[in-house]
């Protein structure tokens, strides 16, 4: 995947102005009439930004591009309103949506000048505001004053944003290869998922209304108190109306599918040929940063971060008295779970890797995780948004499912679970979900508070996510933890010819090869950190998430600054010293120590072959915002001097020297 994203990440850097042309029509669209409805321009933006950020495009160029997009977007529609007047409302697009229309005339009439400023912030109304104050008849000067000055703060609002989640990502572990591939795989698929549960929540609306029409009048004209019903339901001026229709689309259109995948994974001996190719792209695409993004993200689904999330639910409910809602609620939770043990006892499918699981759950379909929180997290979507306008509902849903498709995606990244598993406890999460929400609209629950119930719910959720995530990461690291497959060879082998096998170099994220690896060490690295630290040599922990925190404070020494995470072939070092270098203030030299697939076995000794790298660091800042440490090559005198260190150690014996694109590397083993 690398192979395909990389060469467009490439062009782009190379070639900006397509990128730039790109934001342009994406800042105009989304200010035209009733075009910006459905313009994702906010996702979009921001992704701009983080590719700002993390060096592929330039600040200042995406910032202009946002801004003229955005400005001449709303002056183009605040020409349509005045050439066309009251008209306007009369031509397409804006005849079929007469309520939106009347809704951002309410707006201005409210707002006034400041509704054009205001309203490109307020989702819906943003599309038609331009149109109607230009039908009003305001002040050219005027709106142009407004226009621009929006514009523009409207521009950073969104491009900063991603600016500093592009520089996070870069500081946090060299972004320019398979990480931002998993990320951008990940943001595409989120933005995908909030913008069609948007479009669900809110855009179907419009033709649904129609439909109703036509079918409560065709129910109307029948004869019995059944058929009464039916049409005083669905009728358009039923409030409740489209969300029981949609509901119930949901529940035939999932109950299909479900069956589907449920044949699929009972009628094959062997997964799919899809879930296997996804498997192996995402094994692939794996590297340590995601891989603790996405442990993190996996998580937060997990049983007791979810029970804590239902309780939080239920509790609230039965505060609140909604006992009905409760009940429902509860029987909706627990038929999930039922459905997650029957299907993976019955189906008994392996897992794409072997977890440490136990019972039921040592079973691959469907997944738990999507499952629950589907079930979950849609029950809180039904109960919040039940009262909500149809842009309140919409941000909910999106909201939640976003979240959703967060932990579902980390489950196939992990290797946790096949695609079809997770897409089965999604399908039938959003099922439950559905026939939930039939209830509710049905039979609406007390008031409960809803935006009360929505922050109480996503409070527990966090807190409980955080304390699980702190106790027990370590443990959940190690589970999900790329297997390290190992080539056992005699020791004489590796020395005569297989040390050949290894690389010469690191290989960061984007495949391209940085500095030579100045020896290969077989053998315990307890032993070859102890003499390192009789020679002034200090061992620096192990490199995770929170060690980027002191990067955050510009003005830190490279004293506090933990040594840069980088990668080789998407690892970690396995050992990392550092210790003041010589010549040079404010340096430091860096040994990372990467472990391979190789390893020496003679008679009863095993002995792991790593690699061994010599760098210098010094710092270096970004945008004033943050300190980190700037990789160096090591110099000449910093290589010899690291190999009289070998050379003289205790319990350590060169074996050979070779020459490798032009540098000296030596093959090192320890012996008692």
């Amino acid at each position: 995947m690398l192979d395909y994203i990389q060469p467009y990440l490439d062009y782009f850097t190379a070639n900006p102005e397509w990128a730039l042309v790109i934001i342009f029509l994406i800042a105009l669209g989304e200010a035209l009439l009733i075009i910006g409805l459905f313009v994702p321009s906010t996702a979009i933006l921001v992704g701009a930004g983080v590719l700002v950020g993390t060096g592929h495009l330039h600040f200042w160029p995406v910032i202009i591009a946002t801004c003229l997009g955005c400005i001449v977007g709303d002056q183009l529609s605040y020409w349509a309103g005045r050439m066309f007047g009251e008209r306007l409302k009369t031509l397409w697009p804006l005849n079929r949506y007469p309520q939106l229309v009347a809704k951002g005339e309410d707006f201005v009439r409210v707002h006034g000048g400041k509704s054009i400023a205001i309203g490109r912030f307020v989702p819906g109304v943003k599309s038609v505001v331009p149109g109607i104050v230009g039908m009003f008849g305001m002040n050219q000067l005027f709106f142009v004053f407004v226009n621009v000055t929006s514009g523009i703060f409207w521009s950073f609002a969104h491009v900063v944003p991603g600016v500093l989640i592009g520089q996070g990502l870069a500081f946090a572990g060299e972004l320019s290869g398979r990480l931002l591939v998993v990320l951008l795989v990940l943001l595409v698929i989120l933005t995908v998922a909030g913008f069609v549960i948007r479009l669900a929540a809110a855009g179907v609306s419009p033709f649904l209304n129609h439909l109703l029409g036509r079918v409560s009048d065709w129910a109307r004209a029948k004869r019995g108190r059944s058929w009464q019903r039916f049409a005083r339901a669905v009728a358009p001026d039923n409030p409740r109306s489209v969300m029981i229709v949609l509901f119930a689309a949901i529940i035939f259109t999932g109950l299909i599918a479900l069956i589907n995948l449920a044949i699929r994974a009972t009628s094959t001996s062997a997964v799919s040929n899809i879930d296997v190719s996804i498997a192996t792209l995402m094994r692939e695409s794996r590297n340590a940063p995601a891989d603790e993004l996405m442990t993190v993200i996996t998580m937060m689904g997990d049983t007791m971060v979810m029970s804590a999330l239902a309780l939080a639910i239920l509790g609230w409910l039965v505060w609140h008295r909604a006992y009905r809602a409760a009940w429902a609620a509860g029987i909706a939770i627990v038929a999930a779970k039922f459905f997650e043990l029957v299907m993976k006892l019955g189906i008994q499918r392996a897992r794409p890797t072997e977890l440490s699981y136990s019972g039921a759950s040592i079973f691959s379909f469907p997944s738990g995780h999507a499952t629950m929180a589907a079930v979950i997290f849609g029950i809180l979507a039904v109960l919040v948004s039940h009262s909500m306008g149809r842009w309140g509902r919409a941000v909910v849903y999106a909201i939640c499912a976003i979240l959703v498709v967060a932990i579902a995606y980390s489950r196939v990244y992990l290797g946790a679970h096949w695609l079809s598993d997770v897409l089965a406890g999604l399908t039938f999460g959003v099922v439950m979900m559905a026939a939930f929400g039939v209830a509710i609209e049905a039979i609406p629950p007390r008031r409960i508070k809803p935006l009360g119930l929505f922050a109480t719910a996503l409070t527990a959720f966090l807190a409980a996510g955080v304390f699980h995530v702190a106790s027990g990461f370590t443990r959940a690291s190690e589970m999900y933890a790329m297997p390290e497959p190992q080539i056992l060879v005699p020791v004489a082998q590796w020395v005569e010819k297989d040390w050949e096998k290894l690389p010469a170099r690191r290989i960061d994220l984007a495949g391209k090869p940085e500095e030579t690896f100045i020896a290969q060490f077989a053998g315990n690295l307890d032993q070859l950190a102890g003499q390192l630290e009789a020679n002034g040599w200090t061992v620096s922990p192990v490199w995770t998430w929170r060690q980027s925190l002191p990067y955050l404070n510009p003005n830190a020494m490279l004293t506090d600054l933990a040594p840069r995470p980088a990668l080789h072939e998407g690892l970690k070092a396995k050992l990392t010293l550092i210790r003041a270098a010589s010549g040079e203030s404010d340096a430091r030299e860096v040994i990372r120590i990467y472990k391979t697939g190789l390893a020496t076995a003679e008679e009863s000794t095993y002995k792991p072959i790593y690699l061994v790298s010599l760098t210098r660091e010094v710092r270096t800042h970004g945008f004033d915002l943050y300190a980190m440490p700037s990789q160096r090559p090591a110099s000449d005198a910093d290589v010899a001097a690291l190999r009289e260190v070998l050379a003289r150690a205790q319990g350590i014996a060169i074996l050979s020297e070779h020459e490798r694109s032009g540098t000296r590397q030596d093959l090192i083993t320890a012996i008692p």
